[in-house]
C-alpha cells in the first residue's frame, strides 16, 4: 500500500515538474526534448502504476513484461540530454534514432515466443539481465566521457563561472542518481530473471522512486534551473556589478555597446532577439572579461565562433550581439582591442627589452605592417611617435 501510494505521489510531482518544464522550455538551457521526454515518460509509467494499485483507475494497467522493455528508451536520452546540454546545440539529428535499435531487437526476442527458445536464450531468462546491464553500461560510459571532456573538467568555458559550476554541479548531481537508478534496475532485473518473474524492473521500485523524488525536487526547489538562464543571469549580474572605485567613481562597460537597439527586420534576428534579448547585459560583460581579463585577442586566429566557444552559447549569440548592440564591427573590435592591449603593454615597460615587431606579434597581429596601420588608425601615433611622447609626457610630470 506504501509502495503503491509513494508511485502515485511520484507521479504527481513528476507530472508537476513536467508542465513547469514546458513552462519554461524555449528560454531554458537546461532543458531540451529529451530531458522533457524522460521525464513525461516516467511520471506517465508511475503514475499509472500508483492509480492501478490503488483502484483510482482500472483502464491502464502497469506495465510488465516484453512492454517494460520499451522504457529503455530513457537509457540513450539521457546521454542526448547531456550532449545537448553541454554542446548548446539546438537542433536534433534523425540518426540519432539508431540508438533505438538494440531496444527494438530486445523487445522484439522476447515477444516472439520462438526466438524465446533459440539460442539467444541459451542462458534463460538471465539473458535479458547480461544485455540490459550492458547496455546501461556502455551509456553511462558514455555520458561520463562526454560530461568530463565538455563540462567537469573543461577550464576554457568562461560564461559567467557562477553559472557553468551551476550546469556542473546539476550534471554531476543527475548523472550520480543515473549510476545508482541504473544499478537498482539491474538489481530488479537479477532478481526478476532468478525468481521467473516477468521484466518490469520494480523489483526495488522504493529506492527508485526516492532517486526520482529527489531529481524532482531539484528542479522544483532550485529556482536557477527551473527558470533558466534569462533570471539566472539577471541574478548574478545584480551581485557582480563592478564595485566602486577611489573616489566614488564607477567602472562602466565600454561606451562601443549599445543595449537598446530597434526590432531587426531580418525575420530570423527577430526570432534571436526573443532568445538574446534578456542576456545581452551578462554577453557584454562576458566579452569585456574575455578581451580584458583573458586577453583573446592575442590569439592571431580568434573568430566569432571562438567567442561563442568559450562563452559557452551559439555562434548567432556572438553574431547578434556585434550586429545589433556594437557601434563598430568584430573585426573592428577586435582590432582596437589588440591596440589597447599594445598600448597597456608600452605602458608596463614591454619595449624595455622587445622591438615593436615583438610587441604586434604579442599582441595578435600578423605581423608589423597591419599593427603599425591599426595603431596609427587608433591612436593618430605611429608606434614609434607614441613612444616618444609618451616619455616627454613622463618626464615633463617628473
Amino acid at each position: 500500500m506504501i509502495e503503491s501510494f509513494l508511485f502515485f505521489f511520484t507521479g504527481i510531482i513528476g507530472l508537476v515538474t513536467f508542465s513547469l518544464i514546458i513552462r519554461s522550455y524555449r528560454s531554458n538551457p537546461f532543458y531540451n526534448f529529451f530531458l522533457v521526454l524522460i521525464i513525461g515518460l516516467v511520471s506517465f509509467r508511475f503514475l499509472v502504476h500508483g492509480s492501478y494499485d490503488l483502484s483510482l483507475q482500472l483502464v491502464l494497467k502497469p506495465d510488465r513484461g516484453e512492454h517494460s522493455i520499451l522504457y529503455l528508451i530513457i537509457v540513450p536520452c539521457y546521454y542526448f540530454y547531456y550532449k545537448y546540454l553541454s554542446l548548446q546545440k539546438t537542433t536534433y539529428n534523425y540518426k540519432d534514432l539508431k540508438h533505438l535499435i538494440f531496444i527494438v531487437f530486445l523487445y522484439l526476442i522476447n515477444s516472439n515466443e520462438t526466438l524465446e527458445n533459440s539460442f539467444i536464450f541459451y542462458f534463460g531468462p538471465i539473458t535479458n539481465f547480461f544485455l540490459i546491464g550492458v547496455f546501461m553500461l556502455l551509456y553511462l560510459i558514455a555520458a561520463f566521457n562526454l560530461l568530463s571532456k565538455n563540462i567537469w573538467f573543461r577550464k576554457n568555458m568562461l560564461f559567467n563561472s557562477k553559472h557553468f559550476n551551476l550546469v556542473k554541479n546539476w550534471t554531476m548531481y543527475l548523472f550520480t542518481i543515473n549510476m545508482l537508478s541504473s544499478v537498482m534496475v539491474v538489481v530488479s532485473l537479477y532478481t526478476e530473471s532468478i525468481n521467473g518473474v516477468s521484466l518490469s524492473g520494480k523489483s526495488m521500485a522504493i529506492f527508485s522512486l526516492l532517486f526520482w523524488l529527489f531529481i524532482f525536487f531539484k528542479i522544483l526547489t532550485s529556482p536557477e534551473i527551473l527558470f533558466g538562464l534569462p533570471i539566472l543571469n539577471k541574478t548574478l549580474i545584480r551581485f557582480s556589478n563592478p564595485l566602486p572605485e577611489e573616489g566614488g567613481i564607477v567602472k562602466k562597460i565600454d561606451a562601443n555597446w549599445v543595449f537598446e537597439t530597434d526590432i531587426p527586420q531580418n525575420s530570423q534576428d527577430k526570432k534571436l532577439q526573443e532568445k538574446v534579448r534578456s542576456n545581452i547585459v551578462s554577453y557584454i560583460n562576458e566579452v569585456e572579461k574575455l578581451t580584458e581579463e583573458k586577453l583573446i585577442f592575442r590569439d592571431q586566429k580568434i573568430s566569432q565562433i571562438n567567442i561563442a566557444e568559450k562563452l559557452g552559447v551559439p555562434t548567432s549569440h556572438v553574431v547578434y550581439l556585434f550586429k545589433y548592440h556594437s557601434k563598430i564591427s568584430f573585426s573592428e573590435y577586435r582590432m582596437n582591442s589588440r591596440i589597447q592591449d599594445a598600448i597597456s603593454l608600452i605602458k608596463t615597460g614591454f619595449l624595455q627589452s622587445e622591438t615593436f615587431e615583438s610587441l604586434a606579434y604579442s599582441t595578435g597581429f600578423s605581423s608589423y605592417n597591419p599593427f603599425f596601420i591599426a595603431f596609427k588608425k587608433i591612436t593618430t601615433y605611429s608606434p614609434y611617435e607614441y613612444v616618444r611622447a609618451k616619455k616627454e609626457l613622463d618626464s615633463n610630470h617628473s
